[in-house]
């Protein structure tokens, strides 16, 4: 290691953070870590473990502004240039808290030091998640990630610049690359992605003919070649709700990507009704009490129909039947969500006569019309995701990773599709109750899928996954422009915090208040690629880059095919 300074003895120092005098001919960066051995009575040699938070220099000498001409320019003033940097302690070892004492050499930590100073030492499982300003990685504890002390991860940063979607899938790159660290836990790991913007998740398993030698490095550094997602299967919804052939509704990719519809039986089966009522207005008058009703009544007369996968018809339960019927002559047959809606307008909101009662409770005539209201916007919006047929769910099981490419849906029918794929998730494994194989699930724009404020059955959700999540292995990766516009539950939630460029007032929030003063002013001017990040295993929060992707993010960036016998 290379002594740097001192530690100054015009100021005090405490256990929280003290000052370094640098030698001439040495400095110190932000985000460089430190080491100071201190000789305690009674208990011999302690090292102070800290990390630069801001470095300033001065001209010691100088009474006035205007000394500083005379002393640069004309030397007429003795004088002479001091640098300091402020240090922020990260760790004490042995943990015996007293502060460092004036005038102790202050070293360059590296090696195992550098370790100790991120507690990298400690972590059964350290996951490189970055690279500071050493070019050395910055690590991870992956327990406080896959639930065994903690779960989930919360990323927050301004659109487009502080490149949350970017960090997310690099993370889940290294968690899916290197299995050697994950454990047990890398056996079957399913990741679910959902793409809400563009298509910039529909090729991640191309290769970026951007991607240069420098990047390739970085990659090299944290332990994983650069190469796209090796395993990845891509879903879309189909571009009409007509005709024999489903077409994924995609725009820049057609090959490789498969469409997903869910069949009427399937819609009644796993009770998907709810999550065509996800505003949050819907909760705060009784539409929701009718919903419950009709979704449990739809589960109670829903009968298979002979010969047509996935179709049904709304019959009255016959004691001791089951399987599939053959229509009776006028019997309406539900082939898509605009007949479903049409059969339970024929019960709740008849044309001459009472509602019937069993599927709609005690409730006013104009509460059922609005229920009816949002039940036909919803078939015009969406109904594109509900046909019979063979069934064309989406399979997990597929690929390690998933993408569902929801941006060309309504935004009603991007909450129905994320709704009904983590309740799908959520499900299977409370009925297996086990926490492997683990599941993560990467969700932009989180504010709009679990706001702070209101109610709804994907709020509700979220919420559960975030509490309860982790001790089933279901992890969310939750990204957002502004952490102050999620619901509390959720964030609290999260045990890995991370923060890219933040808007100057949003980082002013309590829901930032893991930062210290000077990282949230930083936070203002961070460039794409640089990373705040909070954990657990580490006091103070850790500022880091990471690298370029080897993946291609839209079509103009992928790789041409090239032929290994051009060359002979």
């Amino acid at each position: 290691m290379t002594a740097v300074g001192r530690v100054l003895g015009t100021q005090h120092s405490n256990t929280r953070e003290f000052r370094v005098v640098l030698d001439d001919g040495e400095y110190l960066q932000l985000d460089d870590l430190v080491v100071v051995r201190t000789q305690v009575p009674k208990k011999g040699e302690i090292s102070t473990y800290g990390i630069v938070t801001e470095a300033e220099a001065v001209y010691e000498g100088a009474t006035f502004e205007s000394d500083t001409h005379r002393i640069a320019e004309t030397g007429i003033l003795p004088g002479e240039t001091v640098r300091s940097a402020q240090i922020a302690v990260t760790r004490v070892d042995p943990e015996v808290w007293v502060s460092p004492d004036p005038g102790e050499v202050v070293e360059r930590a590296t090696g195992d030091e550098r370790l100790k100073a991120l507690y990298v030492d400690e972590m059964e499982r350290p996951l490189p998640i970055g690279v500071g300003r050493d070019g050395e990685p910055v690590y991870a504890d992956l327990d406080f990630f896959d639930g065994r002390k903690g779960g989930h991860m919360s990323i927050s940063g301004i659109s487009g610049v502080a490149t949350k979607t970017s960090f997310a899938l690099f993370f889940l790159r290294m968690l899916s690359g290197r299995p050697e660290i994950v454990g047990e836990g890398a056996a079957n790991l399913r990741i679910l992605v959902f793409n809400v913007k563009g298509e910039d998740l529909l090729w991640l398993d191309k290769p970026n003919k951007h991607f240069g030698d420098d990047a390739a490095a970085t990659w090299r550094t944290l332990g994983l070649d650069p190469v796209p997602f090796p395993s990845v299967k891509f879903w879309a919804p189909p571009r009409s709700r007509s005709g024999d052939v489903v077409i994924p509704d995609t725009g820049g990719r057609q090959e490789g990507v498969d469409a997903f519809v869910w069949t009427p039986a399937e819609f009644i089966d796993e009770g998907l009704l709810q999550f065509l009522f996800t505003d949050a207005s819907d909760t705060r008058n009784q539409i929701q009490f009718i919903e419950e009703r009709v979704r449990a009544q739809l589960r109670r007369f829903a009968t298979d129909v002979a010969g047509e996968p996935g179709a049904i018809v709304l019959r009255d339960p016959v004691e001791g039947v089951k399987g599939s019927v053959t229509p009776n002559q006028g019997e309406r047959v539900i082939r898509d969500l605009d007949t479903l809606v049409a059969a339970i307008e024929e019960f709740v909101d008849p044309e001459d006569g009472e509602p019937d009662q069993r599927w709609t409770g005690r409730v006013q005539a104009g509460t059922v019309s609005a229920f009816m209201r949002r039940l036909h916007a919803a078939s015009h919006r969406l109904g594109q995701l509900v046909r019979a047929g063979e069934s064309r769910r989406i399979d997990r099981t597929d690929a390690q990773v998933t993408v569902v490419g929801i941006q060309s849906l309504h935004d009603l029918g991007q909450r129905f599709v994320v709704g009904a794929l983590l309740a799908e998730t959520f499900g299977e494994k409370e009925q297996s109750g086990q926490r492997l194989p683990l599941s993560v699930i990467v969700l932009d724009e989180l504010n709009k899928y679990a706001p702070r404020e209101g109610s709804s059955p994907l709020k509700e959700m979220l919420i559960d996954i975030a509490q309860r999540g982790r001790s089933l292995g279901v992890l969310l990766v939750g990204a957002q422009q502004t952490a102050s516009r999620v619901a509390p539950e959720v964030m609290e939630n999260a045990a890995i915090k991370v923060a890219g460029r933040l808007d100057a007032a949003e980082a002013e929030r309590a829901e930032y208040g893991w930062m210290l003063p000077s990282t949230r002013a930083r936070a203002r001017l961070l460039k794409p690629g640089t990373m705040v990040i909070s954990q657990p295993a580490i006091p103070v929060p850790i500022v880091c880059d990471f690298p370029f992707p080897p993946w291609a993010t839209r079509k103009e960036e992928v790789a041409e095919d090239v032929d290994p016998f051009d060359d002979i």
